[in-house]
């Protein structure tokens, strides 16, 4: 199953993450380091070094690796065949940054519904769903194929706020779109307290 993920986060951290000053690179690399550690071999293979293919010490390439770590931090070229490991680490990084984040299943037949029965509810087009993901994040990594990807500025997610707000309370609300919108709420709820903030949205 796919998800969106909507944090509540600086536009600005965000970007910083690819020119990551010292102290914030020690921090996001300690976050990598935790969440994509290879996972210590149980027993020792006395077998291993008799082998071409050690399972114990063998690298899998589909997970992130201290390369995809420097690339991300350094703002440099990300080859096509690390993107998806490389979004792994940056939704880690996101997810450690963010004041608040919530999880939305992703499914793209649903996600029409939902915009539909949101608007048959009264909810101005200005703030549909879709408008928090409007601007483009203007990082080095590119967004994968048929990936959502965007952030919405902190004025825009809490105008948002106070129509879903009113949208939530209209009793002809479909139960599916009630789900979607009360997490999405949840977080804008955050932006809308800390002047700092903004929201960003990301496929996964």
């Amino acid at each position: 199953m796919q998800r969106l993920v909507v944090h509540a986060i600086s536009i600005d951290d965000v970007r910083d993450i690819f020119r990551a000053p010292a102290p914030l690179a020690d921090r996001l690399r300690a976050v990598a380091a935790e969440r994509f550690a290879a996972p210590r071999p149980t027993r020792r293979n006395w077998f291993g070094p008799l082998m071409r293919r050690d399972p114990a010490t063998e690298v899998d390439p589909r997970l992130p690796m201290r390369g995809d770590v420097d690339a991300l931090l350094t703002g440099a070229y990300i080859p096509p065949d690390r993107m998806a490991q490389s979004w792994q680490v940056f939704l880690a990084w996101l997810d450690d940054l963010s004041a608040a984040r919530r999880e939305i299943p992703w499914d793209p037949a649903a996600f029409e519904r939902v915009e539909w029965d949101l608007a048959r509810c009264g909810l101005n087009s200005d703030y549909s769903l879709r408008s928090l993901a409007d601007r483009q994040l203007a990082v080095p990594l590119r967004p994968l194929p048929g990936q959502v990807v965007g952030y919405a500025k902190r004025v825009h997610a809490v105008e948002a706020l106070e129509d879903y707000r009113r949208v939530l309370a209209n009793p002809e609300l479909t139960d599916e779109a009630r789900g979607w919108l009360e997490p999405v709420v949840e977080v804008l709820e955050a932006v809308s307290a800390d002047d700092r903030l903004d929201v960003a949205v990301v496929g996964d």
